[in-house]
């Protein structure tokens, strides 16, 4: 279970599942269900009539307004809601006091979280996780009661341990609760019998008697109050309670069995005959015991590698894909339809203060009509943000290291090539989000419209690509610009490095190129080649630092470095904060044609066709300079010999 930050008694979080924090923000927004006191009704029925004849008699000569009654079905009140965060806030201090060990002083010991409220028309129910202060009190305790309307508690139930667990349901009797905990001492852990209650919004029921059905747990009590409490663990889950009985043999003060996991699953034990209650399809928990959970670690050898009765703590679909179409399937999926590929994340590992380690991982299945089957598994470690949906051959990391587990499974016959997917494809969301991003800081008010993809390049050692984008402004259709982002080697997109006028752009590779090392125009550069697989680019543009400064002298937002035969000047701005405008050198480091210091003025020539002769406007000397798109590039001669480069800005 992961570790929550330390709250105040009277805190109020949401957490749990996505169907319980739903169930909480409902019942804020409804309310009870109270019948009001009968004296008040008949008072204000006649206050009502009184203001009425009172409001006839001042109206008598004038035109009655027809005025339509309330709509009963508009939204509560704010004060209302209000009323409600109050009503909770009250309930979970005397909900504490049931046990003797909590301090109401404000730096009492402990603090505690909501997991689960419900309203109903007598009664109102509150789940919720408490820790002490200290360990003989447990650290995730469960506190289940309910009050009536006026805040008074009603029933009380404590489920004390370390590590709390719980599941909820819903049938047509009423919402169901199943809780469980654990308490470990030394790496011992033991567990008490689950509880299951039934609340109708009237009354709290304790569920004590099992549902004639079978069960997959073989010889369990038929009362849940009955159950083993020292060698078996219990997770409930909607509608059951997966049972585990401690690995036989196992001691915690042994150093050979630290890498054994303490509980063998046994089997599930259904708490309902009700259907549908789980949303996780069996095929998804079954392949989670049966498979993923035999998989070691990954980038953690030293862990031991989980069996079929490590518990499973969350199962929790994240995406679905359907796209096919740029993937190279294996024969046995050419030409099916209506097939789905679904991911499911698992969290596996013993809860609470027991755990010895915790796995992270995806599950891959193949959806045909109602059949779920297996595939695979890919990357076990969380994901940043949610899978692009759809999209399975898109650059996104989700989707791409799920092609990947799917190749190397045999599932498909070759890897897509990247840039096919990548001018296929529609934009992914988080080129989307980082071309927003760049107009914000860029030109505040300008909105995107539509992205289409237009060209990809590897120029080591970066992925790049291009879009064109189309944009509005105040209602306003702006010009189509192209993007250029940098992409990681996880298939992510990394940052949008600038945007221009598609109209300014005629070699949209070299362009591309020279957005990988932030360059104003790939022409106009030097390189150092020190390190083939990862050169450097110098020039107007660049934002790394040009060799190794000695120097330098800093003006407002603009500065000069100077060193071992060059001079740099920077403005801020661009990545990194730093845009180079202007390099004068005399080091042998080559251009982007292959032109360095001592070439002869042929070589020049030869290298740089439209080169322009005579002097260059504000310089002094035997010159020869090249125009490129936003940048120049000077080369100085001596006997016809370069003898000097300056690569610059252009005047705007």
């Amino acid at each position: 279970m992961s570790n929550k930050m330390p709250r105040t008694p009277f805190s109020t979080g949401l957490s749990g599942s996505a169907r319980e924090t739903e169930l909480r923000i409902r019942n804020i927004f409804s309310g009870p269900k109270k019948r009001p006191p009968v004296p008040v009704m008949v008072l204000t029925v006649l206050l009502i009539l009184f203001c009425g004849n009172i409001v006839s008699c001042q109206m008598a000569e004038a035109d009655v307004p027809d005025i339509s009654a309330p709509d009963a079905s508009a939204a509560e009140p704010a004060d209302e809601r209000a009323r409600w965060t109050l009503y909770w806030e009250e309930a979970v201090p005397k909900l504490l006091e049931q046990r003797d060990d909590y301090s109401p002083e404000p730096d009492g010991p402990g603090y505690s979280e909501i997991i689960l409220d419900a309203t109903g028309e007598d009664l109102n129910l509150l789940l919720l996780m408490w820790t002490p202060g200290a360990h003989a009190g447990g650290f995730y305790n469960l506190l289940v009661g309910t009050f009536d309307q006026e805040c008074e508690p009603v029933d009380y139930y404590n489920i004390a341990g370390d590590a709390g667990l719980y599941s909820t349901w819903e049938e047509a009797d009423g919402m169901h609760l199943v809780c469980t905990n654990s308490t470990t001492y030394q790496g011992w852990e033991s567990s008490g019998a689950p509880m299951h209650f039934r609340f109708d919004g009237r009354t709290l029921e304790v569920v004590d008697n099992l549902p004639p059905s079978p069960m997959s747990a073989p010889a369990m009590p038929q009362k849940l109050s009955e159950w083993d409490e020292l060698d078996c663990k219990y997770l409930p889950i909607p509608g059951a309670v997966e049972v585990y009985r401690r690995t036989p043999g196992w001691d915690n003060m042994s150093p050979e069995w630290q890498a054994v996991p303490q509980w063998e699953y046994q089997g599930t034990v259904p708490l309902t005959t009700a259907r549908n209650v789980d949303p996780v399809p069996a095929a998804v928990r079954d392949a989670a015991r049966e498979y993923v959970l035999n998989a070691t670690l990954s980038g953690d050898w030293s862990s031991p590698m989980p069996t079929a009765g490590t518990p499973i703590q969350r199962l929790e679909e994240r995406g679905e894909w359907n796209d096919f179409s740029h993937l190279s399937l294996c024969n046995a999926w050419k030409n099916r339809e209506n097939l789905t590929l679904s991911a499911w994340d698992v969290e596996f590992g013993d809860p609470g203060e027991s755990s010895y380690y915790t796995g992270y991982t995806h599950l891959l299945f193949l959806r045909d009509g109602e059949e779920m089957t297996f595939l695979t598994t890919f990357y076990d470690h969380p994901l940043e943000g949610a899978p692009e949906q759809g999209l399975l051959a898109g650059l996104s990391p989700y989707n791409w290291y799920a092609v990947e587990a799917l190749y190397d499974a045999g599932y498909l016959t070759a890897r897509p090539k990247l840039a096919n997917i990548f001018t296929k494809v529609p934009a992914p969301r988080q080129a989307l989000d980082l071309a927003r991003t760049w107009l914000d800081e860029n030109d505040p008010g300008d909105t995107v419209t539509a992205m289409e993809p237009r060209f990809f390049c590897v120029e080591e050692p970066h992925w790049m690509g291009a879009y064109a984008l189309e944009g509005s402004k105040d209602g306003v259709k702006q010009p189509t610009q192209l993007a250029f982002f940098k992409l990681s080697s996880f298939r992510q997109f990394e940052m949008c490095v600038y945007m221009l006028p598609e109209t300014e752009v005629t070699d949209i590779e070299k362009q591309t190129r020279a957005a990988a090392h932030g360059l104003v125009d790939y022409d106009v550069a030097l390189w150092d080649l020190q390190y083939p697989d990862f050169p450097t680019a110098y020039g107007p543009g660049n934002y790394d630092g040009v060799f190794t400064a000695q120097g330098t002298m800093e003006n407002s937002d603009t500065w000069t470095e100077y060193g071992d035969r060059y001079e740099a000047r920077y403005r801020r701005g661009g990545w990194n904060g730093r845009f180079c405008t202007w390099l004068d050198t005399t080091r042998r480091l080559p251009t982007t044609r292959g032109v360095k210091m001592g070439d002869s003025r042929a070589r020049v020539l030869a290298a740089y066709p439209e080169i322009k002769e005579g002097p260059y406007p504000g310089m002094e000397g035997d010159v020869l300079w090249y125009q490129g798109r936003g940048a120049d590039l000077i080369f100085f001669f001596e006997h016809d010999a370069v003898s000097r480069l300056v690569l610059k800005e252009a005047e705007s």
